[in-house]
């Protein structure tokens, strides 16, 4: 197994299911994210991929649910990423990394044990429309996030939570947008009107 496929792999399944319950996802969800949301392959190559992926090792089914293989590093892709299908459809077998061996620890002197690590600093929470800490001001069009998404999932026929989801899928497909860009995404997508859309941010 070269470290190129496991990282093409993983780079597939961090796309994939982070932010899903249990970082996992059933076996049609799978397909449907990878052909219809992400349009990364057809139906029937996603249906491929997600059994050769079983198959070999790199999905491991859980309560009906699929999730990553114990071990893999999940990491996430640069921005502009794309799978090639191809390959994803004939992976080599997982191979599990063998177990590190720890060099023994001696017993801590008297001055040693004596010594704690000093506790780790609080991070600032982020706001909900930025995925990372910033010095930048806020932006002004997160307040108009609660109503927008109520005006999606009721002309679109989502609920809230379909409505979110969908938006947060995007923002790890596209990288650095905000979470309104996202939802404005979401709503062109259903085929709903901009212009009350765009009345609805700068509201």
């Amino acid at each position: 197994m070269s470290q190129g496929h496991e990282q093409e792999i993983g780079r597939l399944l961090q796309m994939s299911m982070a932010g899903l319950p249990r970082d996992s996802a059933a076996r049609e969800e799978l397909s449907r994210i990878w052909s219809l949301e992400l349009q990364w392959f057809t139906p029937e190559e996603a249906d491929l991929i997600t059994g050769m992926l079983c198959e070999r090792g790199w999905l491991v089914e859980v309560e009906g649910r699929l999730a990553p293989v114990a071990g893999l590093e999940l990491a996430r892709p640069p921005l502009g990423w794309r799978p090639i299908a191809r390959s994803m459809a004939d992976p080599p077998h997982f191979e599990r990394p063998p177990p590190r061996m720890e060099a023994p620890q001696k017993p801590p002197g008297p001055s040693e044990a004596a010594v704690e690590p000093p506790l780790p600093k609080r991070q600032p929470m982020p706001l909900i429309s930025d995925p990372k800490p910033t010095s930048m001001p806020p932006d002004g069009a997160e307040g108009s996030i609660p109503s927008l998404i109520s005006m999606i999932s009721e002309k679109s026929g989502l609920d809230n939570k379909e409505v979110m989801r969908r938006a947060q899928r995007k923002r790890r497909a596209l990288g650095p947008v905000t979470l309104w860009m996202a939802l404005a995404l979401v709503a062109r997508e259903q085929g709903l009107d901009m212009h009350e859309v765009s009345l609805a941010i700068e509201a």
